[in-house]
């Protein structure tokens, strides 16, 4: 039997440290590398939608019908498979990404958070369907005690944690370590935090050097990403024009090297992380 595919939650508590960006970069690379990734947004801001080229309908009925907002309400098992769309790049990445779309509506799964079992919803939504991709990437609010929190944690076996040398980025991403010490037995007693991995880093700056050395402290030396994702235009040019980093430019070329880099060390992360969990 085929061993399910690992389901990592890229989380921090912090917004503004490069967590979807991570959670996008890190679903192409893994296009890149022949893998076969669905993505599951779970902000309800729908960034990584955006980014991924799968909008959803301007109709506000259609629209609802087709994403996660509607799928969460009372998931039959496996029914995140009707609203699954490929991810509008083209070429590979259409072939090998699907996406779970959402958008703000997402935020009204808030009213059910007292039903029971309710943070089992995004767990029951994929079974089986999983089984088709060799990684489920999860992208989450930067919240640290709210509903969709719990579902997207509870659905997953690690996190990941994107962390910018900043106090705020450090303290927040503590916060988080934290937080799946104190509640994963309620949630996911096997879930694990993988590792971080530095975002904006500037290596010219002493500050930075200091605090990812204060990110050791947060899940070991082991635990850091040994690439760090520099601040770049092509970084920006990312998110801000929904395509694959390689096509942003030199700058963009270089970038999804890096990419491509965190993307093995973080699937040797998690399979050495979820061996030492069983």
């Amino acid at each position: 039997m085929t061993s399910p595919p690992p389901h990592v939650a890229v989380s921090n508590y912090k917004g503004g440290v490069g967590k979807t960006s991570l959670a996008q970069g890190l679903t192409v690379a893994a296009a890149e590398a022949g893998d076969r990734v669905l993505v599951i947004d779970m902000d309800a801001q729908g960034n990584l939608t955006r980014r991924l080229r799968a909008p959803l309908s301007p109709n506000p009925d259609e629209r609802f019908g087709a994403s996660l907002a509607d799928v969460l309400q009372r998931p039959a098992k496996g029914e995140i498979e009707r609203i699954l769309v490929p991810c509008g790049y083209g070429g590979i990445y259409s072939e090998r990404i699907s996406v779970a779309p959402t958008h703000f509506d997402l935020e009204l799964l808030a009213r059910t958070a007292g039903q029971a079992a309710s943070e089992r919803r995004l767990l029951r939504a994929l079974a089986g369907v999983t089984d088709d991709f060799d990684l489920v990437v999860i992208d989450t609010p930067p919240r640290l005690f709210c509903h969709l929190i719990d579902i997207a944690w509870t659905a997953s076996d690690v996190i990941l944690m994107p962390c910018e040398g900043e106090y705020e980025a450090v303290e927040a991403a503590r916060r988080v370590k934290e937080r799946v010490l104190e509640d994963r037995h309620t949630l996911n007693p096997d879930l694990e935090i993988a590792g971080m991995v530095v975002s904006r880093y500037r290596s010219n700056l002493t500050l930075h050097k200091q605090r990812a050395k204060e990110m050791e402290k947060i899940v070991g030396a082991e635990g850091i990403c040994p690439t760090r994702l520099p601040e770049l235009v092509a970084f920006k040019n990312m998110s801000e024009k929904a395509l694959p980093i390689v096509e942003c430019g030199s700058e963009g070329r270089h970038m999804a090297s890096l990419y491509r880099d965190v993307y093995k060390w973080s699937r040797d992360r998690i399979n050495t992380v979820m061996k030492g969990a069983a």
